[in-house]
Parts: structure tokens; sequence; C-alpha cells
């Protein structure tokens, strides 16, 4: 069955396998709770594990031929039967671990050019790979080559999963495509999660009946679809609620033909089904049993939850249960109790004690090589030689600096083309420090940030059990000032359109809402008001601002300061003293020539009054 996550337990449930963020591969023994092995890969860092699958073959499986595979029904019938567990990297490339010899058995490449999305193993019909290139590849394991390869669509594959009869395969991304293996047609298709499904469990009860369980992340809820070429049924026949996003899935076949099916969820809860195909059902399926887990309270002052990483159902119809965190992890049997709807499990916190601590690291195994070595990263291009087997005790340098050094990634060259390194730019972790202390600080730090990329980040991972908190908080700062009420709006309109889904199946979401929607009435009814307030003030401020704007025109620009230099003020003064000198003399010269005019006037004056006395008397004498 497929595994799109990082974690799985193999068939038999005899280990569980974790795959982290940083490419390290743990297993764990489950009847003995203890860390078996753990293997690093080399460049760890810059292809990590992006999925995991356990395969369990026969040890005559490695020197058989695929011809001779076909021929015979199943190779592990005969022969002792071998876990290896198939991680699929960044890179593309396929790492096959041996489990028993606790080293890298095969390496399958050259099949995708981006990373690997969904991984799926059947005896019957052999490994299948899905990845960021739309492509679906049948590796042949035996040759480490492709035996088939067919583009799956314009969607990134993020779950596959061969039926029982080896016949056919489901892909899917958000919609459920069905396959025909022989002529690779589709034969159906679903409608499938609103978003993209991370499980596909599928389950055979008999010859004409097949279903499969689907599991989408965001979705809390599990879907039935049946597998039926006449019908072609494009919906869902059932749907299995639960109150968190669901994390592992296992589903079982009992004897009276009815499907078990535990799952885990985010919250660290495990979920019962039992479902009795029947036709259609009209209304979602509950759990049959919930089983949660708390801490001891005598150890303790409050009561808290152990969280449960996963759940596997045993051949005799118990719940196989890894519980608390990775460093003190346990694994243990619990028989479903179907008297009440919730069962409730008290155990005590397990400490380590030093000497505990120091026999886990000692199982920390590094991977041991000889001769020729190729190191999976993506910016290798050839083989590095080295001779004898690495140093155990850390001492001296085990690859270059150059190696080393891409294998933190520090150059985003190196990465994958066309993917830049990821940065972390969300506030969710003290976002759910301050909704569980209530530190008022903490929370107006938080939520007083206006970036929009950081409020969607944090708000598309903030679990679910924060919702509500977050929104109480939210409805209290939509009643503070301007300044707060508009941050909360930001933050409150990514919540809703984020989380929608999850607020409407809350039960007490109209007592939720509706002080947010009378506080929204409550400022509708003054809208008109402040908007004709806000008219009234634009348009004084814009008098006196044109007021002020005339005045300042009219104010003259005087000078602040004169300066004159000392010689030039001399040189000017002597300058205008000759002009007045000069002015005097044509002042004299001018008052003696009217002088004279006025004499020469008077003198024609009297000589005309003369030649006028001797016409008279020479009229008198004549």
């Amino acid at each position: 069955m497929a595994s799109t996550g990082f974690s799985a337990f193999s068939p038999d449930g005899q280990y569980w396998a974790l795959c982290g963020r940083d490419g390290k591969l743990k297993i764990w023994e489950t009847s003995t709770s203890r860390l078996k092995q753990e293997f690093v890969p080399d460049l760890h860092l810059s292809s990590p594990c992006s999925v995991l699958e356990w395969i369990t073959v026969g040890q005559q499986s490695a020197n058989t031929t695929p011809w001779k595979k076909r021929k015979r029904k199943s190779v592990v019938e005969d022969t002792d039967q071998k876990h290896i567990i198939a991680m699929g990297s960044v890179n593309g490339n396929v790492t096959l671990y041996d489990v028993s010899t606790a080293s890298i058995n095969k390496i399958l490449e050259n099949g995708h050019s981006a990373a690997l999305t969904a991984l799926t193993w059947s005896s019957s019909a052999g490994l299948f790979t899905a990845a960021d290139d739309h492509q679906i590849v049948e590796w042949n394991v035996q040759d480490n080559g492709i035996k088939c390869k067919w583009k799956s669509g314009k969607s990134k594959i993020t779950a596959l999963a061969v039926l029982p009869d080896g016949q056919t395969i489901i892909s899917a991304d958000r919609l459920i495509k069905w396959w025909d293996l022989k002529t690779k047609q589709m034969i159906g298709s679903f409608t499938g999660h609103a978003n993209p499904i991370i499980f596909l469990r599928p389950v055979q009860i008999d010859a004409n009946s097949c279903y499969v369980i689907s599991g989408a992340s965001g979705d809390s809820y599990l879907s039935i679809w049946p597998l039926n070429e006449k019908t072609k049924n494009q919906t869902s026949i059932g749907s299995l609620t639960m109150q968190d996003d669901p994390v592992s899935l296992n589903v079982r076949v009992n004897e009276n033909s009815q499907i078990t099916i535990l799952s885990t969820n985010k919250s660290g809860q495990a979920h019962l089904f039992v479902y009795q195909p029947n036709g259609k059902c009209s209304k979602p399926l509950k759990p049959s049993v919930t089983v949660f887990i708390a801490s001891d309270s005598r150890q303790k002052d409050g009561v808290q939850s152990i969280p449960i990483q996963s759940a596997y159902l045993t051949l005799d119809n118990k719940m196989l249960l890894a519980y608390s965190s990775l460093l003190t992890l346990t694994f243990e049997k619990i028989e479903p109790d179907f008297s009440d709807k919730v069962q409730a499990l008290v155990r005590s916190e397990i400490k380590w004690s030093k000497e505990k601590k120091e026999e886990a690291v000692s199982k920390v195994k590094s991977v041991e090589t000889e001769g020729n070595v190729e190191y999976l990263s993506p910016g290798a291009t050839g083989g590095i030689s080295t001779t004898g087997k690495r140093i155990r005790d850390g001492v001296g340098s085990q690859l270059p600096l150059k190696d080393r050094l891409e294998n933190l990634s520090l150059n985003p060259e190196i990465n994958i083309t066309g993917h830049a390194p990821t940065k972390g730019a969300n506030m969710v972790q003290l976002l759910m420090q301050g909704l569980n202390s209530k530190d008022k600080n903490i929370l107006m730090t938080v939520l007083q940030n206006q970036d929009e990329t950081i409020i969607k980040n944090t708000i598309a991972k903030l679990p679910v059990a924060a919702i509500s908190p977050l929104l109480k908080e939210l409805t209290i700062m939509l009643q503070s000032k301007m300044f707060l009420s508009r941050i909360a709006v930001m933050w409150l309109k990514t919540l809703i359109v984020t989380h929608a889904a999850h607020l409407l199946s809350l039960p007490d979401i109209g007592d939720a809402l509706s002080p947010i929607l009378g506080l929204i009435d409550a400022k509708l009814l003054i809208l008109t008001e402040l908007s004709r307030l806000r008219g009234r003030v634009a348009l004084v401020t814009g008098q006196i601002s044109h007021l002020n704007e005339k005045q300042n025109t009219d104010i003259t620009e005087e000078c602040l300061l004169v300066y004159q230099d000392a010689d030039s003020s001399e040189n000017g003064t002597d300058g205008e003293m000759e002009a007045e000198s000069g002015s005097d003399d044509n002042w004299e010269e001018t008052s003696d020539h009217e002088e004279e005019e006025e004499e020469v006037n008077e003198d024609m004056e009297n000589g005309r009054y003369d030649d006028d006395n001797d016409d008279d008397d020479v009229s008198m004498c004549s």
C-alpha cells in the first residue's frame, strides 16, 4: 500500500520507520520500543527523503530474473521474507535500504527529473513512483532499470496505490484516477477532495467488491470510493469524520466482510471505524472508538495529553499504538473497547537515564563504503573513489570541504533546478505559545504584524485546535482602537478564507461569530454620519490650507543680510564726489549763460525802444 508520509509500519508490524526533515532514517523495534537503527546517508541535507515505503521481498528475489519472477506467483511464499525500505528523495532517485544488513541495497536513478511525491509497492506488480515532473514510472528493481513511464496529467501526484489484483493502479492529486497497467489508459476518475490527497488504501472484499479509502491534507474526514468498471460511480459512498487532519491510515478486512479503519490525526488521537459496505451512506460515519492517552496526574499538577504518532492494525484485531515524543517513543498493543465511544488511557511519561541516552546514541550507524563511492546529491557529477572504511569515531574529515558546504545547502545554485530554498516566514510557534499562556505581550507581538506573507503562512500552518482561541483574540482586537482593529481585520480575513471548512463544521460557530457580526452592524449604523463628518473636516482643512498658501504668496521676501566690501565702498564714494563737483561746475556755467541771455534780451528791448523813439522824433521833425 502507498504511503506518502515520512513514517510507516512494516507489513508485519515488527518495525516502525521514520525519515525526518533532516534526511536521517530511524527504525524502532515495536516489541521492545527500542531504537534499533539510525541511518545517516551521504549529503542527507541537500537531498532529504520526500517519501517512504516498506518493501517485503524474498531472499531469492535478488537473484531471480524478471521473466522467472513472472512465472512464479510469489517468491516471498517460498523463501524467507526480507525487509527493505524504499526512500524517494528530492533529487528524483529511489534508495533501497536493507534492514537486515543496515546498508544500502540499490539505488534507482534516471527515472525522474524532479522530487518524488508518491511511492507504492505491490508483490505482484512491483514498484511505482511519481514525481513533480508529472510522470509515473514502473521500475524493474532486479535490473535497476525502468519498465515503463507515462504522463499522469498536468497536476502533481501526491498518492499512489496498486490494487490487490495487480492489474490496475490508482493515482491521486485532488482528483482520483484509475489506470490500467497493461494499456496505461485511464479506466475512470473520481471527484476526490478539495485538498491534495496524501493517503490511498485499497480494500478487496471479494472478487466483485473493491473499495479505496482516501485522506487529504487539510480535510478532517476520510472518503470511501467504490471501484466498479460497470457503474463508474464518480462520487464517494461514505464519509468518515475526524477531529483533525489525518496523519496515518491503516485498513484491514475482517471475517464478516467488514472494513476496519484505524487513523491518527494531528491532535494526537486515534480513531477506529468499523464500516459495513451496504450502498451509499446518507450521513457521515462517526468513529466507533476514539483513543487518546493522558499523562499520570500524580507526576504533575495537571493532566496533559500524550500524542499518538502512528497506529497499526494487527492480525488479532488489536491496535498497535506509537505514542509519546521521538526521544521516549513507546509502542503498545491495545484492544479496542467498543462499550464506550471514548477510550482513555493513562500512562506515565518515561524519563531517560544517562545510560539509556548513551545507548541510543551508540545505535547511530553511518554509511560504510569501500571502493568507488557515488554521493547522492544534485550537484554531484561523478563518483569519488576512497580507500578503506570510514572513520567511526568522527575524527578527521570524511568529505571535502566543498561537498560538506553543499550538504548544508548554503549555495542556492546546488538545489534542485527551478526551486529556490524555502525560507520560514511564519510565527506559528510564538502564536501558539501566546494562545496557550494567554500572554498579552506575546499575542500583541504576533498579531500586530501587518506583513501579508507572514499572516498567510502563520494562518496556513496553524493547528486546528488553535483556531477558536485565535478567533476570540481577534474579536477582542476588533473592539479596540482604529489601528488594532484594522490589523485584526487582516488576520480575520485570512483566517476565514483559509479555515472556512473547519469553521463551518464547529457546532458553536454562531456564538463565536455573533460578537463580530454585531460589531459590524454597529459600525455600519454610524458609517453615514462618519462619512459626512469626514467630508466636512476635509472641506474645512482644505479652506485653511488654501488661505495659508495665499498668505505665504503675499509675504515679500527681504534680505536677511547685506555684505559690502570696504574697498568697493571707498571707490564708489570718490566717484560720487567727483560726479558731484562736476555737476556744480556745470550748474555755475549754466547760471552765467542764463544771466547773459537775460542782459541781451534787455538790451534788445531797450534798443527797440530807442528805435521807436527815433522814429517818433523823425515824424515830429517832418
